[in-house]
């Protein structure tokens, strides 16, 4: 905006100063014309003789040849009488005549000859001639190339005081700009460490009218993380208060077996709402490294599968990370892992990836593989999700409903070993 406005400030600036110093310019030399006019009307004499002028004139710029300046006396519109200054100019014809007492400015008059601008001042007096009084036409001409070369110094100087000031100007707001956003630039930084969770409270010194922003902040940012703590306390007591009375219920004595098919589907569906409730990306909080997640995830498969002796190959890259609370993530590679597991025969494989602003993570083994008909129906909304192997019906549901919590995709294809590939996209924050 401060470019803008120096962009048009300062040609209009330009145009002003020039157009007033043109005008004082102009004003001036209508007074020099004025007075050499007024010169040679007082040293000019008509008799029955004729006209008579002295030899060497009052202002020297008329004696003087190359001068620029030329007079020139006109009796009967006939020139009588030209300057010793007008030696080797050309012949001045066709000069207006104005009325007796009046005067004639003209800022460009043309000489045909030369082509040559000039200024051009006339006046005509009545002298007496015997009984009758004569109109006499007095001219003073100046060439306009002295004129124009003040003109285009003055703009030249103009030009490259304003074009110094304007650069001196736009220093001083590009150094006024970075030290009034310095503080905001700041501010911005520390907001996005806490909601990556690298930095837990805002601890630069700002201005004193940031210190309301500031502690606004600080107060939000303790406040949502004392909430999270709460919330996910308050269900936890839930999930133990109801898990009491349901498994008192489960053993109780003659029970029909209907009823207890309902309580335990009831205990299966209290617990997933309650991930799902406790689940999601929660701001002010640190992005999760997967390849340590994987890693734990696989060590504690391999001791609970050791009777099958798989080879558990991990491949997460460093530098992978997932924006959401470590929980989910637990929940999510835990239940696609132990999956795998169950139905691989040797082999299971966990990748990692940063791919187009969102993280991937592909879980594959060498079992049986799913069927293209149910890969279909796992993805459909509101599928039973427990027909893979036996056992991982609230396991998959959960990583189900995680998965869409993080506006993510799970893709399912045939594994290059024969078995299941279940793909998970889960879009980084900037993406949702």
């Amino acid at each position: 905006m401060a470019f803008v406005a120096l962009v048009i400030f300062l040609p209009v600036t330009a145009y002003v100063l020039e157009e007033a110093y043109a005008t004082s310019l102009t004003q001036a030399k209508v007074d020099e014309l004025k007075l050499m006019n007024l010169s040679l009307i007082s040293e000019f004499e008509l008799s029955k003789a004729g006209i008579q002028m002295p030899d060497l004139l009052y202002d020297e710029q008329l004696n003087l040849p190359d001068s620029g300046f030329v007079g020139i006396i006109a009796l009967d519109n006939e020139i009588v009488w030209q300057s010793a200054s007008s030696l080797g100019a050309p012949d001045y014809t066709q000069l207006p005549a104005p009325p007796v007492g009046q005067t004639v400015f003209e800022k460009n008059y043309r000489l045909q000859p030369d082509k040559a601008d000039h200024f051009l001042y006339a006046y005509t007096a009545e002298f007496a001639r015997g009984d009758d009084f004569i109109p006499v036409q007095f001219y003073v001409l100046n060439n306009t190339s002295a004129f124009a070369a003040k003109r285009a110094l003055f703009l030249e100087t103009v030009w490259k005081g304003l074009a110094g000031l304007g650069v001196l100007l736009l220093l001083i707001v590009s150094a006024g700009h970075v030290l009034i956003l310095t503080p905001v630039r700041t501010l911005i930084a520390e907001i996005k460490r806490a909601s990556d969770g690298r930095q837990k409270q805002l601890t630069a010194h700002y201005p004193k009218e940031f210190d309301g922003l500031k502690k606004s902040i600080n107060q939000l940012i303790t406040t949502e993380s004392h909430q999270r703590s709460r919330y996910k306390n308050s269900l936890g007591d839930l999930a133990h208060s109801l898990k009491t009375p349901l498994a008192v219920a489960l053993g109780t004595t003659g029970l029909p077996d209907a009823a207890k098919d309902a309580m335990e589907q009831i205990n299966v569906l209290i617990q997933r709402q309650l991930k799902r409730a406790t689940a999601g990306a929660k701001g002010w909080q640190a992005p999760v490294s997967v390849k340590q997640v994987s890693e734990k995830l696989t060590r504690s498969m391999i001791v609970i599968y050791r009777h099958k002796s798989l080879a558990i190959d991990t491949e997460a890259e460093p530098d992978t990370l997932f924006y959401g609370d470590e929980t989910d993530l637990f929940e999510v590679l835990g239940n696609l892992l132990d999956n795998a597991c169950k139905a691989a025969n040797k082999k299971v494989r966990v990748c990692a990836r940063t791919l187009h602003n969102a993280t991937v993570i592909i879980v594959e083994d060498d079992g049986p593989g799913i069927p293209v008909a149910q890969q279909q129906a796992l993805l459909g909304r509101g599928a039973r999700l427990d027909t893979y192997t036996e056992g991982q019906g609230i396991g998959m549901a959960v990583v189900s409903d995680l998965v869409d919590i993080y506006q993510g995709q799970i893709i399912i294809e045939d594994s290059e070993w024969g078995g299941a590939r279940i793909q998970v996209r889960l879009p980084h924050p900037e993406m949702r």
